[in-house]
């Protein structure tokens, strides 16, 4: 080596360093025109003075110098572009770019189509089929979950069974296995076609028409259902799903798999063997799934499938996983505008091809667009099909899409595969480590734009029991603690909205008013408020006449029929269909499953209630009892026994409007009128509240319900309505109870999972027990009985913090008819008005981990409770320094703090105080979902979160614009169109769980009401431009602060950075900028710093309508009422009365939901 280099240093006369030290005077960084031509002109200046001096621009000398340097310059581009092209950072052209790639082991990927099931709606056939009674379902069209049809899924099947092929009568499929938790089958028509079983259909999506093809699919060693290698006359198959969730399910039913383009052929023919043997396909637009490979015999028939690879290292097709002896592979490569290239092997590892072949392969629209479900309804199809004898029939089908379709994609960019090659190749193009998991998902598809992916270990559990997933989300969870807190929040809540039109209107009343009737705080308020009609002094007992499953029948009697309704005078006029009433027994024994039973068995109850299903005439068959058919006239939804005394009764609670009330709202609200909404026990109607009649008072109350006396005094209002002469603020009542437990126990909620017993009929709960071994205070005896509450929400802080120490709970509604089985749970086991000093729980302010304030609880002891400041008498009691004392008069309701150095009360907001109790007993029962099934073989759960294009394109176009709001995909869905992929991927110890994102909504109208904000901007009086551009630029502004790419999961967003944002982008024509919640219960600076979830990601639904112009930044323009708010708890802020308890009607609440809840 020595050798050598000493020789190149003295003896090598054309070595590149003595080259170049020859032309040291040369300056070497010279490209562009104008540098070369100086660099030449100084050069000869200095070498040659005497032989060249004429640097006259117009010389002739200097013509070819200006010659010289014009191709020096179009040479330096050239080799720069060359140079360029070969680095993948910096290449531009498409070729370079795939070529680059494929150099690292990653092939582009092409565009990918539109994918989903369409559920089979109706059927019918030409050929005679009879069902069990014997009736001919021939040219009888067939309708699925008919609820005019008991015999439906009987014909359903029957008229399959008849075209099916044989041996594949419906339980006996081709195929079967359980999809993601779904039950799934496959079976085959009889179509009698020779060529492709494929049928195709157009439809238009997003304005374009598309062409479509129904075709036929397999579950072969898959986690999906996908399309099956094409065969001529193999016959059309199609599968058969089952959730659980019972026939009306989106999931349940009989499906056909479409794809988005058209499948085309073409044969080609290899002659002698060549070693990595190239065949080019120039066809445009080829899909990046569908293709594929047959060698022909020598009747042009295909006898042989040959196996398609991944694209990886080599010039061929020489690594992939299959078995040794499968050696008729190749692989496919993207080119330019999506052709392809047939790449095959070397004959060392993958057979040579030699004969004739024909392939298959999908030509697509390069797009990537959404498929909602009313884009693809009543698609006709007719499948001509043979039957047992021979005879030719016809089979029709109106089939319709039910989830959304998102899956696809244009041809992946330049700008992607610079990207998504370098991650590939770190990740080696496998899932194992936690990274892995957020990038390699990200190159399944072009479609997916933010992955979250979430890992639950579940090592160490045997092969032969079902998974244990401790979190919760995968299997059932009981937890049994003591340290349970039960109290209920009162709130005024309110929103806003605008209106151009009548139907802006309607739909804020369909949306935004009478929605809020039907979730559970509003059902509760209603219970609490309005109270029970009392019927015990009516001596009335309960006639039972027939009982059924869930059904009782018979008639109220006190020495005889009772008439009910508009047909009674005393509160039996209340006894109406919807009304809930109360029984108590007729002596000692105690209510168990409609029975009454000794006093002393266990879980046995003092009470029970029931609700009137239906009541015939006046209830008393005309003072004769029981009518003709041996039925009773009145119809309860539960058995109640004979002779059950009447104790109570509430009235039935109407939860929609009347068309005329609505037009009414809708006139009074076009010309700017102010007034309310009450509910009206009598007639169990809402009416109007007018402006002279409306009561200012944010504090309930009935005494003055329905006054027209003009004086202000009706409080008694549900909705009040009141505005600016621009915008409509609503406030509104809202009553919730939460359960929480203080360190034992953390609560997994999902409200959007729906679980349904298809066994019982009924939903499946969350629900918290509080168990029979608590004591009450009235007989200092425990309770007896367990009470069950049903979770109904998650609670989340308006920072987004998601409390999973507390749940918000609600009166159990087992049968789900919007009538909660026992209204009194809160009652029984608080017992609130008996000894009302003790029944308080209290809170402590705290800085958390992210120093944000919020509350956790606090000892009882060390409060002095008492219901006035005037029972306290300083001056002749001693109390130690920082004594606390709540006062809890509905006029005072305080917490103070002692100081003794000035024997004084002060008022504190460190504490706060509920009604309710603590300390309590309870069991934690959690219910998870059959749709996903865990193998328990796995050691870790993958949660994959995943974000596609083109419904955040929907999505956030419908956030500007309204209009139908978007649907992600299903589960089920995003498992179709992507484990495909990423199956292969992964670990064989994992099982991914895939899941479409959450948004979570900032500052408009479709945000949470306690996200929602005003954006109120101090214009340059200096500037001309109007204020409609100052908040067109601000909203434009913020929608490029929330773009996607400047947001991921889990994320924080701080005002302040969005405010620094408005500035550079308006500056100077705006001042300053400042964010104002809508909630009157929020004060100025409580969306300064909001989180979001570890699966929901942030978008600004702000709209011009959002943004105020104001020429000050004062108290007044900010409608801060002088309040700071640095907490994000659940506390209930009022700052003109320092409410400490939401006990007693004050205005807002902290306590937040992560999205609309449960209601009855």
């Amino acid at each position: 080596m020595a050798t050598t280099d000493r020789q190149n240093r003295l003896l090598v006369a054309e070595d590149w360093r003595k080259i170049y030290q020859s032309f040291q005077q040369a300056d070497f960084k010279s490209y562009d025109f104008e540098t070369l031509r100086r660099t030449m002109v100084a050069y000869l200046q200095e070498n040659y003075p005497d032989d060249f001096n004429d640097f006259v621009e117009s010389s002739e000398y200097v013509a070819l110098i200006d010659l010289i340097a014009y191709i020096a310059q179009a040479l330096s581009f050239r080799v720069d572009l060359n140079a360029r092209e070969n680095f993948l950072e910096t290449a531009e052209r498409r070729n370079s770019v795939l070529r680059l790639a494929r150099l690292i082991n990653y092939n582009a990927k092409r565009n990918q189509p539109a994918t989903g099931m369409l559920k089979i709606d109706s059927i019918s056939t030409t050929q005679d089929v009879q069902d069990s009674t014997g009736t001919n379902l021939a040219n009888s069209n067939i309708i699925w979950n008919d609820s005019a049809n008991s015999n439906y899924r009987e014909q359903f099947t029957a008229v399959l069974n008849a075209a099916n092929q044989t041996g594949q009568l419906f339980g006996s499929p081709r195929e079967s296995d359980t999809i993601g938790g779904i039950t799934t089958e496959i079976y085959t028509l009889s179509s009698d076609q020779l060529d492709l079983p494929i049928f195709k259909f157009q439809k238009s999506v997003g304005g374009i028409s598309r062409s479509f093809e129904i075709v036929p699919s397999t579950i072969n060693d898959s986690d999906s259902v996908y399309e099956s290698s094409p065969v001529p006359g193999t016959g059309l198959t199609y599968s058969y799903r089952s959730d659980g969730a019972g026939d009306s399910s989106n999931n349940t039913g009989f499906f056909f798999l479409f794809k988005q383009g058209t499948l085309q052929q073409g044969d080609f023919t290899v002659e002698s063997a060549v070693t990595n043997y190239v065949k080019s396909l120039e066809t445009s637009n080829v899909n990046n799934s569908d293709v594929w490979l047959y060698k022909l015999d020598q009747f042009g028939q295909l006898s042989e499938a040959w196996t398609k690879v991944p694209t990886l290292s080599g010039n061929n097709a020489i690594y992939n996983s299959l078995s040794k002896t499968e050696r008729n592979t190749y692989n496919v490569v993207t080119k330019n505008d999506d052709a392809i290239d047939l790449v095959f092997g070397d004959g060392n590892f993958s057979n040579i091809p030699l004969g004739n072949f024909r392939t298959y392969y999908r030509v697509s629209d390069n797009a990537k667009y959404g498929i909602q479900p009313t884009d693809m309804q009543n698609v006709q199809l007719t499948v001509p099909y043979t039957d047992a004898n021979g005879a030719q029939q016809s089979l029709s089908m109106s089939v319709s899409l039910k989830a959304s379709v998102y899956n696809s994609a244009a041809t992946e960019s330049n700008d992607s595969i610079k990207e998504k090659a370098a991650q590939v190749y770190y990740s080696q193009n496998r899932m194992i480590t936690a990274e892995d998991y957020q990038v390699v998902p990200l190159s399944a598809s072009q479609e997916i734009v933010k992955v979250r992916s979430v890992n639950r270990s579940a090592s160490g559990i045997s092969r032969a029991k079902e998974i244990l997933d401790p979190t919760g989300a995968y299997s059932n969870v009981q937890v049994f603690a003591e340290d349970g807190i039960l109290y209920r929040e009162e709130s005024t809540q309110k929103f806003t909205f605008t209106f151009n039109n009548r139907s802006d209107i309607q739909s804020t009343i369909d949306t935004s008013v009478e929605t809020k009737l039907k979730e559970a705080y509003g059902r509760q308020f209603y219970y609490l408020k309005y109270g029970t009609k009392d019927a015990s002094t009516l001596s009335a007992t309960w006639n039972s006449t027939t009982t059924s499953t869930n059904t009782n029948t018979g008639y109220f009697t006190a020495g005889g029929p009772l008439v009910l309704g508009d047909s009674a005078t005393s509160n039996m006029k209340y006894a109406k269909p919807g009304a809930l009433v109360k029984f108590t027994s007729p002596d000692t024994r105690k209510f168990l499953n409609g029975t009454l039973v000794t006093s002393g068995t266990a879980n046995a109850e003092d009470r029970t209630w029931s609700k009137i299903g239906a009541v015939v005439l006046d209830g008393a068959n005309t003072g004769l009892g029981n009518l003709e058919s041996g039925l009773g006239p009145v119809t309860l939804n539960n058995i109640i026994p004979n002779g059950s005394v009447i104790n109570a009764i509430i009235p039935n609670f109407t939860t929609s409007f009347s068309s005329t009330l609505e037009a009414d709202i809708i006139d009074r609200i076009e010309a700017y009128e102010e007034f309310g909404l009450r509910y009206d026990i009598d007639s169990e109607t809402w009416k109007v509240i007018t402006t002279t009649n409306l009561s200012a008072s944010s504090v309930f109350d009935l005494s003055s319900a329905g006054s027209t006396a003009g004086t202000n005094a009706d409080a008694s209002w549900w909705f009040k309505f009141t505005n600016d002469g621009n915008t409509y603020t609503v406030n509104y009542r809202k009553l919730e109870y939460i359960f929480e437990s203080e360190s034992q126990n953390k609560f997994h909620y999902d409200t959007q999972e729906k679980i349904f017993d298809y066994r019982t009929g009924k939903s499946v709960k969350d629900n918290v027990k509080i168990l029979k071994t608590n004591s009450i205070v009235s007989t200092g005896n425990s309770i007896g009985y367990p009470i069950t509450w049903q979770v109904v929400d998650t609670v989340t802080e308006a920072d987004g913090f998601q409390d999973n120490r507390k749940v918000k709970v609600g009166f159990y509604d087992d049968d789900d008819d919007g009538v909660v089985d026992n209204p009194e749970l809160f009652d029984i086991i608080v017992e609130p008005t008996l000894s009302e000093s003790t029944k308080f729980v209290f809170f402590e302010k705290y800085t958390s981990y992210d120093n944000i304030s919020r509350y956790r609880p606090y000892a009882s002891s060390n409060f002095v409770s008492t219901q006035n400041e005037s029972d306290i008498n300083l001056n002749t009691a001693t109390y130690t320094d920082g004594q606390l004392f709540y006062f809890y008069a509905s006029d005072e309701d305080v917490i103070k703090t002692y100081s003794s150095s000035t024997n004084t009360l002060s008022t504190t907001t460190d504490y706060l105080a509920r009604k309710g109790r603590n300390t309590i007993d309870f069991q934690y029962t959690h219910h998870a979902g059959q749709e996903t099934r865990i193998d328990p073989s796995v050691s870790n759960i993958v949660d994959i979160y995943l974000l596609e294009r083109t419904y955040d394109n929907l999505y956030r176009i419908w956030l500007q614009d309204g209009g139908t709001k978007p649907t992600p995909s299903t589960a089920d869905q995003l498992r179709i169109n992507y484990s495909g992929v990423l199956n292969p991927l992964k670990s064989l110890s994992d099982q991914i769980v895939y899941h479409p994102v959450k948004y979570k909504i900032l500052f408009g109208k479709n945000a949470d009401e306690e996200l929602q904000a005003t954006f109120k901007v101090v214009k340059n009086l200096k500037t001309n431009v109007t204020d409609a551009v100052i908040k067109t630029r601000v909203i434009s502004a913020i929608n490029e602060f929330f773009a996607l790419d400047n947001w991921d999961f889990g994320d924080t967003f701080y005002f302040t950075e969005l405010a620094a944002y408005i500035h550079n982008q308006l500056a100077p024509d705006l001042l300053t900028a400042v964010i104002v919640p809508n909630q009157s219960g929020q004060g100025f600076g409580s969306l300064f710093q909001l989180n979001s979830a570890a699966d929901e990601i942030f978008i600004s639904g702000a709209t011009v309508d959002d943004v105020s112009i104001i020429t000050a930044l004062g108290a007044n323009q900010l409608a801060a009422s002088g309040t700071v708010v640095t907490s994000t708890s659940t506390a209930t802020t009022n700052t003109t009365t320092g409410s400490a308890v939401s006990g007693s009607t004050t205005t807002g609440s902290g306590s937040s939901t992560g999205s609309s809840g449960s209601g009855y």
